[in-house]
């Protein structure tokens, strides 16, 4: 039997859950706002990495995400 090949998507869903360091919630909550959107991903992971003053993964998940959101306005915008 061969080794199956994640994809792309999987991959992604997986660093994710790595990100938030293994937390089922904040893993699930994550991976729900990103949607598989590499765009959305990358804009995730800066504004997770600056949510490191928020405690728990999810309250960290849920900062990153309104920071998401708020950049995402811009870019929005600028279209």
């Amino acid at each position: 039997m061969g080794i199956i090949q994640m994809t792309e998507l999987q991959a992604m869903n997986l660093e994710i859950f790595r990100l938030v360091m293994s937390d089922t919630a904040a893993g699930e909550k994550a991976i729900s706002f990103i949607g598989g959107d590499q765009f959305k991903y990358e804009l995730f992971k800066d504004a997770y990495a600056k949510a490191q003053v928020e405690g728990q993964p999810v309250s960290r998940v849920d900062k990153a995400i309104k920071l998401t959101e708020e950049a995402l306005t811009i870019f929005q915008t600028a279209s």
